[in-house]
């Protein structure tokens, strides 16, 4: 049987429930031990679990995060176009995922925005009485660098992004920035996209550098196979039971 060190259920178990839902985090938190969400601010500062800036692909109405409030974005159906049974589910917000973590299980935070949503994310996390449950990453340096000096204790993970046509010496120096970056923030690690280029020397550098390695988002079994051979750290997947049940039978 091999294993990697975890399986993140992206968006919650996406794949069978609509993402960044309470029903996909339920079951995702069913089929694994962390879940991960994405978190946008609205317009009374309120801090919605929601991937794009506006609900058009999840709701149907196009209505932009930022600009409306935290009741009228809760009005939406987050869970139709998923399937007739999941109508009616919201749109939560960071508070109500929290709440709706296990003892035992984690939430992977991504904030999709700049650092000054740091200090509201923090209010709502203290609040929540479960810091020692919850992770974050962002794409942000400057977010990471003010989610540390907020959470000298929490998982702190920079992503990046690289494109799939960069040569493998081109993606090395892209790697190499990174872990600069996240070592002089004082990060736990990095989440990057999935690239052929990817192999067990980048991943030992990483680690070598006191990192861990995040990788997003893979669904195949011979992927993911590839990517604990190298000795990643977590693999962020939209099918996490699904792909958790045909890796151990291996």
């Amino acid at each position: 049987m091999i294993t990697p060190t975890c399986f993140i259920a992206h968006r919650g178990s996406s794949h069978l429930a609509p993402e960044n839902t309470l029903a996909s985090l339920k079951l995702g938190w069913e089929e694994t031990t962390i879940c991960e969400v994405d978190i946008q601010p609205t317009r009374d500062g309120k801090l919605l679990v929601i991937h794009d800036d506006s609900t058009l692909r999840t709701t149907g109405v196009d209505l932009v995060v930022a600009e409306h409030s935290l009741s009228e974005l809760q009005q939406l159906d987050a869970g139709s176009w998923k399937g007739i049974q999941w109508k009616g589910e919201k749109l939560p917000s960071l508070e109500e995922a929290i709440a709706a973590m296990p003892t035992q299980k984690k939430l992977f935070v991504e904030i999709k925005a700049g650092p000054e949503v740091i200090q509201e994310f923090a209010r709502v996390v203290r609040v929540s009485g479960k810091g020692r449950q919850i992770l974050m990453h962002s794409f942000s340096p400057a977010t990471c660098v003010e989610g540390r000096k907020a959470f000298p204790d929490m998982p702190v993970y920079l992503l990046i992004a690289s494109d799939q046509n960069l040569s493998a010496e081109a993606w090395a120096h892209f790697i190499d920035e990174a872990i600069v970056s996240a070592v002089k923030a004082g990060l736990s690690g990095i989440g990057a996209n999935d690239t052929a280029h990817l192999d067990a020397a980048t991943v030992a550098r990483i680690h070598g550098a006191g990192l861990r390695l995040n990788i997003w988002t893979v669904d195949e079994v011979s992927e993911a196979q590839r990517l604990i051979g190298t000795g990643v750290d977590g693999l962020i997947t939209n099918r996490p039971g699904w792909l958790k049940a045909h890796i151990n039978h291996l």
